[in-house]
């Protein structure tokens, strides 16, 4: 069982320096995505439901969970994740409820900083979401693989015209602080770094769309997981360095706890709804190709190619190993060099969405001797 590692240094890190953001409102382009085509996401919420049972395994009273591989709940066997976009600036730190999560998206956004998608199976479990921003299409793509109910305040005009209204995916956009009840502002903070909902008002947003509460008749699993925990025959990477210009992240290995744990902006990742440090058992970095959104490139819009094939990393229990991904049927797989579908160690994902374009600065690190006997 995992020895949270409790921190309080989160109210330090609200007032740490600003960094100038886009707001919740509407930003990009409008032009048709040729690589993934609008009508692919196009499907019914009336749709023929799968029976989770012919995805996971069960047994007395629980069952696995298909995002981490870990015993949960059987309650939420027919429990539909939600993906809620978080900011992820200086201001904007710590975040509420992201040790909850079950996988958690990094990758660049406009302006060169982060923003991070995290993905809840049980998210009730959560006291508020906080602070939420803006979605974009490439955002989109995975909450879709995911069959996810993708929770956010505000959208790019590309992500409203291609994705969103067109093409019916269920989204949940708490935009309007009028219109919206489901969006709060909290007061200890600047807007707009103070956007946050609850699991209540998620909840009644869902009723009132009619959005399916179970995965739709497409839905596959998306990772494959090891029964128990198992070490890893690879390269030393007690200390992962993610090149991120803004944030600067890096994780560190804790044998004792068998969890990487976050770090950024010089500091540990705190979740300031229970004090504990981010952390996950395996890490995914994806390498993919970032490229201007065509047409609009003035304004400094992307685009991220989320198909064909491309390299990346996998990391656990303090090793790495190189791996492959490939985009199947709007699904993501991963593989070891050898073929091999990779199976990974049951627990939390963070999969970190890196530049192609300079795959050698990410960084893979022992732990200096000092720091090993700490633990």
């Amino acid at each position: 069982m995992i020895k949270f590692r409790l921190k309080y240094k989160a109210a330090a890190m609200i007032l740490t320096a600003a960094f100038l953001l886009a707001g919740c409102g509407k930003s990009g382009g409008d032009q048709e995505d040729t690589q993934f085509p609008p009508a692919d996401l196009s499907v019914s919420e009336t749709a023929r439901m799968k029976d989770p049972k012919a995805l996971t395994i069960t047994r007395d009273g629980e069952f696995r969970n298909p995002l981490t591989g870990r015993w949960i709940d059987v309650k939420y066997m027919y429990q539909r994740p939600i993906a809620v976009q978080y900011e992820n600036t200086s201001l904007a730190n710590p975040q509420y409820g992201m040790t909850h999560a079950d996988i958690i998206y990094e990758m660049y956004t406009e302006g060169g900083i982060t923003r991070l998608m995290a993905i809840f199976t049980e998210y009730d479990k959560v006291e508020k979401f906080e602070p939420i921003r803006s979605d974009r299409h490439y955002y989109d793509r995975k909450a879709v693989e995911y069959d996810a109910i993708h929770v956010f305040c505000g959208a790019s005009d590309y992500a409203n015209e291609n994705d969103l209204y067109q093409n019916h995916y269920p989204y949940l956009d708490f935009i309007d602080l009028i219109s919206d009840p489901g969006l709060r502002r909290d007061d200890t903070r600047y807007a707009p770094h103070n956007a946050y909902t609850l699991p209540s008002d998620i909840d009644s947003e869902i009723n009132r769309k009619g959005f399916s509460r179970t995965h739709r008749s497409y839905y596959q699993e998306n990772h494959k997981f090891l029964e128990e925990f198992t070490e890893l025959d690879g390269s030393v990477a007690e200390i992962v360095t993610i090149p991120f210009s803004n944030n600067r992240p890096w994780f560190e290995y804790y044998e004792d706890d068998r969890v990487y744990y976050r770090y950024q902006f010089g500091d540990e990742q705190v979740d300031y709804e229970n004090r504990w440090q981010l952390f996950a058992t395996n890490i995914l970095i994806q390498f993919v190709h970032y490229s201007d959104l065509p047409g609009y490139e003035n304004a400094g819009s992307q685009d991220i190619d989320w198909s064909g094939s491309g390299e990346g990393y996998y990391c656990t229990a303090g090793k790495m190993i190189p791996v492959t991904w490939k985009n199947e049927n709007y699904t993501t797989r991963w593989y070891r060099l050898n073929g091999e579908e990779l199976k990974m160690n049951p627990g939390k994902t963070w999969i970190s969405v890196y530049k192609d374009t300079n795959k050698e600065g990410v960084l893979f690190e022992a732990k200096q001797a000092e720091e090993q006997e700490e633990q």
